[in-house]
């Protein structure tokens, strides 16, 4: 019986010079010693390769999503983009709860990176908006400071101002870093501490940009800059309707449900079943066909294991936008995003208990699993907690091609995108955002079989159909073919 672990390193670029890079032949020498040993294919996981725009960084939706799907799928960007082109989206019913209040509030990531929103999404909500008879506009942008480098907060908020003055109905409102905004620890006392500053429910100092020039000169990033008041803006009433532009739901679910609580909520995604909102504008509709389809038709059940912080990846995103379609999940409890400087192991340890139990297992044939760590850890901007995660996550790697050797497994390792392959900027300052580089892709065999490589380049999409060929299912045609042939 064929049985296939594939393994995702979440955020391991690929990048051969090891300047300001955490993940190299001394700091991971398993991984590069087997690369080295046994070829390696590289693969594209940002960009137009995994259904972005161009000059797009990779991130973790998009990721486990070519990944899962076989096949790259048009993002949410490109969706938004199409529907305000062509006028759609201001035809939307939904924008009637703002014109029937007079007003409405935009909350949105104002971040050039497009991981989980975008400053131009912003300025496109704004013009729906206007363009749908909405009679005030006030937003409220999020800094970014993550996903988007630190310290461009200056320049992307003088760029929307720039943008609204197109609008004279539209004006700022509270200006914050994300770190509450995007919270979600499941802490809703942090969330209600952030909406209770949109709802001026607590004092606000004026903003300025010396306000956020000083406190850039005194912090890593933007991420945690405190609600400031826009001159002349003005904090959310009873009972106005809040956009929220978020591209992705995960850093948009706590704050959606504590705003639904008192105010109509409209969103670009669906937050989820169990948080009430007034309209979804684009709503996601599974896929009909990936990697989850086939293994279902063949009757093949899957475990899939994670980290909290990353397990809606390795079900919701890698199924095709369907959680329940296939597979047993082990979710492992997450450490607070504050103790990771503390912590770079994270739940590492737990999730490698999970994956070499099962790998034990004779009656398992697939396991999909992520280690969280060398995303996580990485976003935090320093070298050396990189560098500790990546040894980390090396020793991970080692155990698990062990066992998976010992028990007969194929073994499979790639990543979803980079991050911590660059840790520091051509400034030399510290660097704590996804990259655009390639991923690498490697393959173990079990000990009685043997493979050849019948291509070193693709993209994410070729992981599907090479794991249903190892398991011995012939992959569909409209797959990206597989990278390997076994022998």
């Amino acid at each position: 019986m064929k049985r296939v672990c594939l393994i995702i390193l979440d955020g391991a670029g690929y990048h051969p010079d090891s300047q300001g890079n955490a993940i190299t032949p001394e700091t991971m020498p398993g991984l590069h010693r087997h690369m080295a040993e046994h070829g390696f294919a590289v693969l594209g996981a940002a960009a137009e390769s995994v259904g972005l725009e161009a000059g797009q960084v990779g991130n973790s939706e998009a990721g486990h999503l070519t990944i899962g799907a076989g096949r790259a799928i048009p993002s949410m960007t490109q969706r938004i983009c199409q529907a305000f082109d062509s006028g759609a989206w201001s035809q939307d019913a939904g924008w009637q709860t703002a014109v029937d209040a007079g007003v409405v509030h935009l909350l949105g990531l104002l971040s050039d990176a497009g991981v989980h929103g975008l400053a131009r999404t912003i300025v496109q909500a704004v013009a729906t908006a206007a363009a749908a008879g909405v009679e005030e506009i006030v937003v409220h942008p999020v800094l970014d400071g993550v996903d988007s480098l630190a310290g461009t907060a200056p320049g992307l908020l003088e760029a929307l101002r720039r943008d609204l003055e197109a609008f004279p109905n539209a004006r700022l409102g509270v200006v914050v870093g994300r770190k509450a905004f995007c919270d979600r620890s499941g802490d809703l006392d942090v969330t209600r501490g952030i909406v209770d500053a949109f709802l001026g429910r607590v004092p606000l100092p004026a903003f300025r940009d010396q306000s956020l020039s000083d406190h850039l000169a005194q912090s890593a990033s933007e991420m945690d800059f405190p609600a400031h008041l826009a001159e002349g803006g003005r904090t959310i009433r009873d009972g106005e309707p809040i956009v929220i532009t978020s591209h992705r739901a995960d850093r948009a679910r706590q704050v959606a449900r504590v705003f639904a609580e008192t105010h109509p909520v409209l969103m670009l995604v669906d937050p989820g079943k169990d948080i009430e909102v007034a309209h979804i504008f684009f709503p996601q509709e599974s896929l009909d066909r990936g990697f989850a389809h086939e293994l279902r038709q063949h009757g093949i059940t899957s475990v899939r294991i994670a980290e909290k912080c990353k397990f809606p990846h390795v079900t919701f995103f890698f199924n095709g936008f369907d959680a329940g379609l296939e597979g047993d999940g082990i979710c492992i409890p997450s450490i607070l995003e504050s103790e990771i400087p503390g912590r770079p192991a994270m739940s590492l340890h737990e999730v490698v208990e999970e994956i070499l139990r099962h790998l034990k297992d004779p009656g398992q044939r697939m396991i999909v699993a992520n280690l969280a760590n060398l995303d996580q850890v990485g976003h935090v901007g320093r070298l050396d907690l990189a560098v500790e995660a990546a040894r980390e996550v090396d020793a991970a790697f080692l155990r698990i091609a062990e066992e998976a050797r010992r028990n007969g497994w194929t073994l499979f390792v790639t990543a979803d995108h980079g991050n911590a392959d660059r840790m520091v900027g051509d400034d030399g300052k510290p660097f704590g955002s996804h990259t655009d580089r390639p991923v690498p892709f490697l393959v173990q065999p079990p000990p009685d079989e043997s493979f050849t490589w019948t291509a070193r380049e693709g993209t994410l999409a070729n992981v599907a159909a090479t794991c249903l060929l190892s398991l011995g299912l012939q992959p569909p045609d409209w797959m990206e073919p597989p990278l390997v042939r076994f022998e």
